[in-house]
């Protein structure tokens, strides 16, 4: 059960606060910059009250992570298996996926959870499994969908998931990430969509005679 499930509903809130004052510190400060004396000024909690709900802030930033990801995956993949309409269906999620993934502050967020993963592996691992693999796995499950309705047909449907969010991150997020440039224009984005899209149906889409 997720750490959250069972706590009660005004824990809850007091677990979201904590979770956005800390998100702020590490943002600002980065997590070697951050402390929990911070974090918890931000929180408007004691420190007491931060320990209670986390144990050190190796566990405050994972918490941090998990929840940033699903909120990402939630708001960026939205599929629905009875769509019929593939090429409309992935240009609409890969377009909504970059909306959310070329945000300066998510590229900025990125950053630091790549500076903590370096002195804390786990940190990592915590952001590839409640991000892009749970992404992955998402894309995954819709395409075995179409795949049962002869719309697909892939072999490997978890390489075929990766395949396709790299195709579409590749181009855009990679040089703000590790660049510094800024957010491409609407029109470079369309054109890593489309021609994404292109490609991934070129190599997957049942051919219809």
């Amino acid at each position: 059960m997720p750490e959250s499930a069972a706590l009660r509903p005004a824990e809850n809130d007091k677990r979201a606060q904590i979770l956005e004052g800390a998100g702020k510190v590490f943002f600002a400060r980065g997590f070697d910059g951050a402390s929990m004396s911070d974090i918890a000024a931000a929180a408007g909690v004691s420190k007491g009250t931060l320990y209670v709900y986390f144990e050190n802030k190796e566990r405050l930033f994972a918490a941090l992570v998990e929840e940033h990801s699903r909120e990402i995956g939630e708001s960026g993949l939205r599929l629905d298996p009875t769509d019929t309409d593939l090429r409309g269906a992935l240009t609409k999620t890969a377009r909504a996926y970059l909306e959310v993934l070329a945000q300066p502050d998510h590229v900025a967020w990125l950053r630091t959870v790549i500076g903590a993963a370096e002195k804390f592996p786990e940190l990592g691992q915590t952001f590839v499994d409640s991000g892009p693999r749970r992404a992955a796995q998402k894309l995954s499950d819709w395409f075995r969908a179409h795949i049962s309705r002869g719309r697909l047909k892939i072999d490997n449907v978890e390489i075929a998931a990766w395949q396709f969010m790299m195709m579409i991150q590749g181009p855009i997020l990679v040089p703000m990430l590790y660049g510094g440039e800024a957010r491409p224009s609407s029109a470079r984005i369309e054109e890593v969509v489309k021609q994404s899209v292109d490609t991934f149906l070129a190599a997957y889409a049942k051919k219809t005679s």
